[in-house]
């Protein structure tokens, strides 16, 4: 592990900022989904579709590597990847699972 990823800060760092800015992102598209236009529709319904099974498990693996971390700034990567999973991962699951297992789901 050490050589795919020798610096355990700066990854636990990328994945947490990458889930932001796909959360984000996902809103946006989530925001503009009263417009009529067929290509906005389906440009959301792709990244939707990629988007939820990455915030299931980005989440996930910074937290996991964020142990590996050896500064003082641990705990603190581990609360914000805790509250990450608690927030954004369930959200995403919820999403997931209405989205693709739910007969009755929008």
């Amino acid at each position: 592990m050490k050589r795919i990823f020798p610096n355990a800060m700066r990854v636990s760092l990328v994945s947490l900022a990458a889930t932001l800015i796909v959360t984000v992102v996902l809103m946006v598209i989530l925001n503009l989904a009263n417009t009529n236009s067929e290509i906005v529709h389906f440009i959301g319904k792709t990244f939707i579709a990629l988007s939820l099974p990455f915030l299931i498990l980005n989440p996930i693996f910074g937290f996991i590597y964020s142990f590996k971390i050896k500064d003082p700034y641990k705990i603190l990567y581990i609360l914000l990847h805790f509250a990450s999973l608690c927030t954004i991962s369930v959200v995403a699951l919820l999403g997931f699972m209405f989205r693709y297992f739910v007969p009755f789901a929008p």
